[in-house]
């Protein structure tokens, strides 16, 4: 029922919205990291954010997409949506005014939580908790506040397969009040000179049409799980995690939340970029323009302008020191969209990255074929003394008119 076809890539923006949300791919090395690194702080209430980033995003998504259809239809989309995204498979058609429970043996967190770090001790699929929330909400026209939901099992546990319980009551997540409208940056880019940079990102700019659920609900690609999400939730959960440190411990805490996101960041960089990297569709489109090592940062940054992260741009790049903006950046524009003006620069989760994608390039041997994105390899990138740090100097949320991140030894 859900086609993403009908929901094009703006160009002008390097961004793409679906249902008034702002989506974004993301792998499952990321995900399960950043997810990790909330958990484990086991000092601070951090379900309610887990769950109620997922359901705001998703509740403003689906009520329009939802717009107009009758109970079944809105079903039957909702479960298109959710599988065309790549979290897995959801059967909404026993869901009534008095809720559901509802299993599934197909779950993007509870398949992709044991491939990282082996079983776990609790549930892991906050997500799918918060989508059918959203989704009871909108199907039925009750707010978020009266929603409540909980995982009752979870594969990632060793169950059998994920329950959910979502019923009429008062709301056990998170609730918060209405975005404020995209901001887009209409600033000029920076001139990089470097001719294969628009026929790289034309050749991949259609990718997303193609990055979508197969049978299981899952989008496998570059060596990696990917999950088309909903933009403002992954950076809600990056905000709110950063936010619960800060009231526990003061600057320190936000120092602490900083570096495990930059980390997460990190190893996306690494597995993803390194997973792209040796893809056979590098191979065939990117590779034959690529005459160096900064070629390959360069390639890599005209692929990835593809997939709703904004323009990335790499100004500068040596092996000792790199700078890159990036127009439109994702995590800016979420910051805005929830929170308004940032008092210091926000994106996390690109500026690791970016950390990540020097070293792979710098600090091993991939551009001679060499396959290093292995969590062994990923370990011992971070023993190696050589170790790349980021420091964001602009930010578009802080009032810049681009994010500026420089990475050096």
């Amino acid at each position: 029922m859900f086609d993403i076809r009908k929901h094009p890539f703006d160009r002008a923006h390097y961004c793409m919205e679906v249902g008034g949300e702002a989506m974004i791919f993301h792998c499952h090395h990321y995900l399960n990291y950043l997810l990790r690194s909330i958990l484990d702080a086991d000092y601070i209430d951090s379900r309610p954010f887990l769950i109620g980033s997922a359901a705001d995003a998703v509740y403003g998504q689906l009520s329009q997409l939802c717009q107009g259809l009758p109970p079944e239809d809105a079903k039957k989309m909702a479960a298109s949506v959710y599988k065309t995204f790549g979290y897995g498979l959801i059967d909404l058609s026993g869901m009534t005014e008095e809720g559901v429970v509802l299993s599934t043996v197909k779950s993007f967190f509870s398949k992709t939580w044991p491939m990282k770090f082996g079983r776990s001790d609790k549930p892991v699929d906050y997500y799918t908790s918060g989508f059918l929330a959203a989704a009871y909400a909108v199907i039925y026209g009750r707010p978020l506040s009266q929603v409540h939901v909980e995982q009752s099992s979870c594969m990632a546990c060793g169950d059998a397969c994920n329950t959910h319980v979502v019923r009429p009551g008062p709301g056990n997540f998170a609730v918060y009040p209405p975005k404020n409208p995209t901001r887009y940056g209409e600033q000029p880019h920076t001139d990089t000179s470097w001719a294969p940079q628009a026929i790289i990102t034309q050749a991949f700019t259609g990718a997303h049409e193609q990055l979508v659920g197969n049978e299981e609900g899952y989008i496998p690609a570059f060596g990696v799980y990917l999950a088309r999400n909903q933009s403002d939730y992954v950076n809600r959960l990056q905000f709110e995690f950063k936010r619960a440190l800060r009231d526990v411990a003061g600057e320190y805490g936000e120092k602490l939340g900083t570096e495990l996101l930059l980390e997460s960041g990190h190893a996306c960089g690494f597995f993803t970029y390194g997973g792209v990297m040796t893809s056979e569709e590098w191979q065939a489109v990117v590779k034959p323009h690529l005459r160096t090592r900064e070629d390959w940062i360069r390639g890599l940054a005209a692929l990835i302008n593809t997939m709703g992260w904004g323009c990335h741009v790499a100004v500068e790049l040596s092996p000792e020191r790199a700078v890159f903006r990036n127009y439109n950046d994702f995590e800016d524009l979420s910051y805005m969209r929830m929170y308004g003006r940032a008092d210091k620069p926000v994106p996390t989760a690109t500026s690791g990255g970016y950390s990540g994608l020097m070293h792979l390039v710098y600090s091993t041997d991939l551009v001679h074929g060499e396959i290093v994105d292995t969590e062994e390899g990923f370990r011992q990138l971070r023993r190696a003394k050589a170790k790349y740090k980021a420091r964001m100097r602009k930010s578009i949320a802080s009032g810049d008119g681009y994010l500026e991140v420089e990475i050096s030894l």
